[in-house]
């Protein structure tokens, strides 16, 4: 996050490293099991920012990004898994879950999910998408003016984690339309007069008002294995509920995606937005109209090989908010503020699981400094 961590009380502090020291355990052990699966990431990535004025309101230049996540098949029907993950945020249990599998078309997750929300969720490790940034829409602490008096971070910061139950599955309609859904129950959002991130990444993992949230992801894909043309797909995520202690403010998320491969070629784009009530006591640096924030935006990415161990990749992404400011909001923040962001970038290979990404930004927001920006990162996956 953006913003500096709140201390966390030493018995939460002593659980997360006590559950991360088990996953590790788990991890050396694996080896031996045939049903164990251990798989990971590092990542290390220097964000660089000529412009000294706009440098302080982005996050540090050097951030660690790695995940360690191992899998146990318990039996044919049922599977543990669990993650655990170095960022911007700390150190912690991104999730920990038991799944129940059935079936094909119906299976059952419960614990501490990566909730499904748009494509992005499902390739939100650094060795799973090509840029050195996550879209501003799904951004997770390494935003500019990010910080909870400016923007307060994106629609939905990736990767959306929280405490519930799935029901998903897969059903082919004949032999080259798939489709998957999603359905859960989750703690839902947590916040006053708007979303609290750093809340939601700290333990205790429970909800605030007693109240669950729901939501779902429908995604269709059309798979084609020969030819020019390849996987086309489309998606649609939703989820709602209340977001404060006392479950009178209402949140509704919904997003739209879509994925196609040309060749060579894969272009992605997705767009989501955020509506949620705000307090009608709170003071507002001005007067409010309707007493609700609106946060949007989208992205479209192009990317393509240049060889053997060189690819390219391109991406236009906004991100706007609308609204009255909040109290203690900056002062350059209007009720109609958005962000521009232009990315082009190279992903080196040289060797086998190892990446180097290159990368260009040119940050265009409406209320505060433009600036261009430069990433250099090096990761590995196994």
């Amino acid at each position: 996050m953006t913003d500096r961590p709140h201390r966390s009380p030493p018995r939460a502090a002593r659980l997360t490293a006590g559950l991360l020291a088990l996953l590790c355990a788990g991890a050396a052990r694996a080896g031996g099991g045939s049903g164990t699966q251990v798989s990971g990431s590092v990542y290390l990535d220097y964000w660089g920012i000529p412009n000294k004025n706009a440098a302080q309101n982005a996050p540090a230049s050097f951030t660690p990004d790695a995940s360690l996540k191992i899998g146990v098949d318990v039996h044919d029907e049922l599977s543990f898994s669990a993650k655990a993950c170095v960022s911007c945020h700390g150190v912690e249990i991104d999730h920990i879950a038991l799944d129940y599998q059935p079936t094909a078309w119906f299976n059952v997750q419960f614990g501490r999910l990566a909730v499904p929300f748009g494509e992005y969720s499902q390739r939100v490790d650094s060795s799973g998408h090509k840029t050195a940034s996550a879209p501003l829409i799904y951004d997770m602490g390494r935003m500019a003016y990010g910080d909870r008096t400016s923007m307060n971070l994106g629609v939905l910061p990736q990767p959306y984690v929280d405490t519930g139950v799935l029901v998903y599955g897969t059903v082919w309609l004949g032999s080259k339309l798939q489709v998957w859904y999603g359905l859960y129950g989750v703690a839902g959002l947590k916040g006053a007069n708007d979303v609290d991130w750093m809340s939601m990444r700290s333990i205790p993992y429970t909800d605030n008002n007693r109240e669950p949230a729901g939501g779902g992801r429908l995604a269709l894909t059309l798979s084609q294995d020969e030819g020019f043309f390849g996987d086309v797909s489309v998606g649609a995520s939703g989820s709602a509920g209340h977001y404060d202690k006392d479950a009178k403010l209402k949140y509704l998320i919904y997003g739209l995606d879509a994925s196609a491969r040309f060749g060579p070629v894969t272009i992605r784009g997705e767009y989501a937005a955020r509506k949620m009530d705000l307090s009608q006591t709170a003071s507002y640096p001005y007067q409010p109209v309707d007493f609700w924030m609106r946060k949007e935006g989208w992205y479209a990415e192009l990317e393509h090989p240049l060889g053997k161990y060189l690819s390219a990749v391109y991406r236009y992404d906004t991100l706007r908010r609308l609204g009255v400011p909040l109290p203690g909001t900056n002062a350059a923040l209007t009720p109609d503020s958005s962000i521009v962001r232009y990315t082009a970038g190279l992903v080196v290979s040289p060797a086998q699981a190892i990446y180097m990404k290159l990368m260009w930004e040119y940050w265009d927001p409406t209320d505060f400094q433009s600036f261009h920006s430069y990433h250099v990162g090096l990761g590995g996956a196994f």
